[in-house]
């Protein structure tokens, strides 16, 4: 993306975001984003075209955010995902995933699909790696998605179980390798 196309989706994301996926028509998400119509949709050519720019932007800024930080894989890394998704979840305000919203209010939108498909799978393949164990990907990204949809309900709870059942699930696979 060009810097004009950043800054433009980092502000499509935002009304999205504040607005949901099903009630802002393009020109009040052109009025959102402050820039022409025209200019809108030189960058973005379609509501949907629009819809994914903003889920791009939004990928890259949390891989970003849950990357920045991590030394070596491991327990500690582990921890630290959910210690970043606990700040990600109160930065804003326990919302539901952008992403899922983003699915459910266009379902029938087989590039939005691969687009949310494409950012959990880069998740769960960074939980991988982050763990340095790739049988735990698929449990962290579950804890990951359950703090995401519960936080709103359970707050800090949600971020401090998930934080136990991974050090749990390190020190099985600990007392396995000495037994």
């Amino acid at each position: 993306m060009s810097d004009s196309q950043k800054q433009i989706a980092a502000r499509l994301e935002q009304v999205f975001w504040n607005r949901g996926f099903a009630e802002p028509s393009v020109p009040e998400l052109r009025a959102g984003v402050g820039v022409s119509m025209r200019t809108l949709y030189r960058y973005f050519p379609s509501r949907e075209a629009m819809v994914l720019g903003a889920l791009e932007h939004r990928h890259q800024r949390y891989l970003t955010y849950v990357r920045d930080g991590v030394k070596e894989p491991g327990l500690a890394a582990a921890e630290q995902l959910f210690d970043k998704l606990g700040g990600w979840m109160r930065m804003t305000e326990g919302k539901e995933c952008l992403f899922r919203q983003a699915m459910a209010a266009n379902p029938d939108s087989t590039d939005i699909e691969a687009m949310v498909k494409r950012h959990k799978g880069e998740l769960l393949a960074f939980f991988g790696e982050l763990s340095g164990q790739d049988r735990f990907a698929s449990t962290l990204y579950l804890l990951h998605e359950g703090v995401t949809a519960c936080y709103a309900e359970m707050g800090e709870t949600a971020v401090n179980d998930a934080k136990s059942l991974v050090r749990q699930m390190f020190k099985s696979v600990n007392e396995q390798r000495l037994s």
